[in-house]
This record gives C-alpha cells, structure tokens and sequence, in this order.
C-alpha cells in the first residue's frame, strides 16, 4: 500500500502546476494572452509556481548580460586621411582667403569619419624659430572636445576646442607630432604629423 501510494503522490504531484518552460515563457511575456491569463490565476493559488517564478527572477538577475554598450564599444575612433590639394574634397571648407598667390601655402586638410578639419602651420611671432598651428573642426558636435598634440608617447600640450571647433598651439619646436582630437563619442587621430 505504502509503494502504491508513494508512485500515486509521484505521478500526481503538481500535475496542475505548469511546466517549468511555460513559467520561464510566463515569465519573459511569451505567452498568448490566454495562456498568460490562466497561467496568472494559477499563481495567485500556487505557492509553489510562485517560488519557482522568484526563483527564475534572482537567478536572471545574476546572469543578465547588460545591454548596454560599454565604454569602448560607444566611441568611434577614426584615422584622419590627409586631402590632396586638388582631390575631389577640396573644397569641402572652402579655399582660405589668406592663401598666397603662386604658393602651395594653405591649411592642411583631413577628412575622419563625419569630421573635416583644417591645420594652418605657420611661424609663431612671438617665438622665433618656433611654430604654431591654427585647427578648426567642422561637421562634429566640438562641445567638450580636446585637443592633445604628441610627440613619441608624451603629450606637448592641450586645449580644448571653443564652441565653433577653433583651436591653437604656440611656441612648438619644428619636428614631427601626431594629432588627437578626443570628445565623449569619438577620437580622431593625425599621424605623421610634420611641422
């Protein structure tokens, strides 16, 4: 009698809980609204669902992955390539006004991502023998964003960019630098960059 009634207890036990798929789908909003609903009355009448779903709940939580993107994943870094005088994007900020007649003279013109910018090299007045550079970024938000310029693995010096993408360097030993324009979604890099 004991067996008998020990496979009856087995084989009836829970047999009107749902099975654990279809609280796991209860649980994610997979379910048809039907079925959600009569999953739904069954728990307010079955402790033993209820734990199963709290249970389901604690451990989701501890092995969520986020969704969210992580720091790296959300900055954009580009490589700036250098335009041509004459390439088919010249005249993407406009020929420079201050250009001399004769000359290959002008700014220095890059292309990154959705960014243009312009680098002026000229003689800095007032430190002679050196130079300074005049940069504009345009076609990127500027709000925020700072400009480094390296030689080897230290940083020369670094300003941040004014509300319409103007920057500036003085006082910088001729010499070859690299560029780093660095903002919260991107980072723009200039290599090789002679002065």
């Amino acid at each position: 009698m004991a067996h008998i009634d020990d496979s009856l207890k087995a084989a009836l036990y829970r047999i009107t809980c749902p099975d654990s798929a279809t609280l796991g789908n209860y649980h994610l909003g997979l379910l048809s609204e039907t079925a959600a609903h009569q999953v739904s009355n069954h728990l307010a009448v079955c402790p033993l669902c209820t734990r199963d779903i709290a249970q389901l709940e604690a451990f989701l939580a501890e092995t969520a992955v986020s969704l969210q993107p992580s720091t790296g994943e959300r900055i954009k870094v580009w490589i700036a390539k250098r335009i041509r005088r004459g390439g088919q994007s010249r005249n993407m900020l406009g020929t420079p006004a201050f250009a001399m007649r004769g000359g290959d003279t002008g700014p220095l013109m890059y292309e990154a991502g959705d960014a243009q910018l312009s680098l002026e090299v000229q003689d800095d007045p007032e430190h002679p023998g050196r130079k300074s550079i005049l940069g504009l970024v345009l076609g990127i938000e500027t709000e925020a964003v700072e400009a480094k310029l390296l030689q080897g693995d230290g940083v020369v010096t670094a300003v941040t960019l004014d509300e319409i993408g103007n920057f500036s360097f003085t006082g910088l030993a001729p010499g070859q630098y690299q560029l780093t324009l660095s903002g919260e979604t991107m980072e723009i890099h200039v290599q090789d960059l002679n002065i």
